[in-house]
């Protein structure tokens, strides 16, 4: 039994078109249909397109945003959330102006720059929301921040990676929609993907060995090595390929063999693919 299967969205059920396509929602409702609860674990915030994903895959079940600093229902219900220091995010914004590069501040319910450039309108655009043009001081010091990301060319993140506080956790991703861009996410020391889906596990009161976690890049390796049945996409890091069993590629409908392993351990049917 797959009680739960918990979903990375960029890479995994995200695509170039930036969309879920209706092959894996086909396949959602199929395995909602057969008593499995779906969940997003993401680097996204709980606002814009991921909280429409994770409503449409499941209204009734908390979720995993922000790479694990913020684990809460689509309704606003909090679950859990954990802020940076001020210290810290200080330090971010210190290092963003020095290298010229998008820094994002993330609260429960708003994204933040400092100015607003043609990379940040295009990953605002991406995940469906408005970045706040604000004083990122001023936020440091006014808002709770539960995220901070570096957005960046893709081959230009390492410098300013070295200049990352030292007790923060980070995790690096992409995404199929900017193929171009790397991002670069913080969050408190400790704070991950796996903390947030071993917090799920307890909420559903399920046993982490039950659930199924699917993902793409580095920064879901710490869910895939904490759940009982960790899939990767074949598009995924050949790390994780390395060391994980695969399903297809995210452009081929991928996630819908995972979700089909999970239906059949339900003892559903096995919804074919166009």
């Amino acid at each position: 039994m797959i009680p739960l299967v918990v979903l990375d969205l960029d890479g995994t059920i995200i695509g170039a078109s930036g969309q879920v396509d209706q092959c894996v929602w086909d396949a959602a409702e199929a395995a909602v249909e057969a008593g499995v609860k779906l969940a997003v674990c993401t680097g996204r915030p709980g606002f814009g397109a991921a909280q429409r994903i994770a409503q449409r895959l499941g209204a009734g079940n908390p979720h995993v945003f922000q790479s694990g600093a913020h684990v809460g229902y689509t309704d606003g219900r909090t679950v859990k959330v954990v802020s940076l220091k001020e210290s810290d995010t200080r330090q971010l914004i210190e290092a963003s102006r020095r290298h010229g590069v998008v820094l994002e501040l993330y609260t429960p319910d708003s994204l933040y720059v400092e100015r607003s450039t043609p990379l940040s309108q295009r990953h605002a655009a991406t995940i469906g929301v408005t970045a706040i043009v604000r004083d990122l001081e001023q936020v440091a010091a006014t808002e709770p921040v539960v995220r901070a990301q570096w957005v960046v060319p893709l081959g230009e993140e390492a410098a300013i990676v070295e200049e990352a506080p030292a007790d923060l956790q980070l995790s690096h991703a992409v995404s199929p929609a900017l193929p171009d861009i790397a991002f670069v996410s913080l969050t408190r020391e400790g704070v991950s993907k796996a903390s947030a889906v071993a917090l799920l596990a307890e909420q559903l009161r399920l046993d982490l060995a039950q659930v199924m976690a699917v993902g793409d890049t580095d920064g879901d390796l710490p869910m895939l090595r904490v759940v009982g049945h960790p899939r990767v996409m074949a598009n995924a890091t050949p790390e994780l390929l390395a060391e994980f069993p695969s399903v297809g590629h995210v452009e081929a409908c991928g996630a819908v063999e995972a979700l089909e392993e999970a239906i059949a351990a339900a003892g559903g049917l096995i919804h074919s693919r166009p």
